[in-house]
């Protein structure tokens, strides 16, 4: 059975298709990894501009069969947050295509990804610099965001040795994936703990 289908997406990659349509490719809470055709998303006017853009959040329909896939026709496509303001600023935008890249390649389709997606909108309004109610987090932050994100959200992130180490990734996977402040600790703990995720990845060979 057919049913008609909402979600919202944030636009991860973009590629053109046929005169003027885009494919684009992303993550979404409920779905996971999953790309979307929409049709006139490349034509300009006075009037419009291409909806469908890269790091933008947006509130779409489709159809589902029930049958999992990754590519899906949109419609009724609307912008709910544009984080375009992260091209102002060269390393953000790199930051924000190593995040793109990584999640692109390691999320599988038809497997919700709550902690990521919150993480992922959090990681892209700081990159974007916008008002978040606190100190804008580092690149090394951002990373680390969402990298305890992911392996939480796909039950990779090991136990802490100690309850105090527990408590704090159960804190930053939170305060990450709803955007507030993280748990405080030195610079130096936050390279600690992004090595600490690197040798997690790498020990589960996941994609860089």
């Amino acid at each position: 059975m057919i049913i008609n289908c909402q979600c919202q997406f944030i636009v991860l990659d973009k590629r053109p298709y046929r005169e003027s349509a885009l494919i684009c490719s992303g993550i979404s809470p409920d779905y996971g990894k999953i790309s979307f055709v929409i049709h006139g998303a490349q034509k300009l006017s006075e009037k419009s501009f291409p909806k469908a853009d890269l790091f933008r959040e947006l509130e779409l329909e489709f159809s589902d069969d029930g049958k999992a896939k990754e590519l899906y026709t949109a419609k009724n496509v609307e912008v709910l947050t544009s984080f375009d303001d992260i091209a102002n600023e060269p390393r953000n935008f790199k930051m924000a295509g190593r995040i793109a890249s990584f999640l692109l390649k390691n999320t599988q389709i038809d497997q919700p990804q709550l902690f990521v997606y919150g993480a992922l909108r959090s990681v892209l309004a700081n990159l974007a610099n916008m008002d978040c109610g606190h100190e804008p987090w580092t690149l090394e932050q951002c990373a680390v965001v969402v990298k305890c994100a992911y392996l939480s959200d796909n039950g990779l992130l090991p136990e802490g040795q100690t309850e105090q180490q527990n408590e704090f990734l159960e804190n930053l996977v939170s305060a990450g994936a709803d955007n507030e402040p993280l748990p405080a600790c030195s610079p130096q703990y936050w390279n600690i703990l992004n090595n600490w995720l690197n040798s997690i990845i790498e020990f589960h060979h996941l994609k860089r």
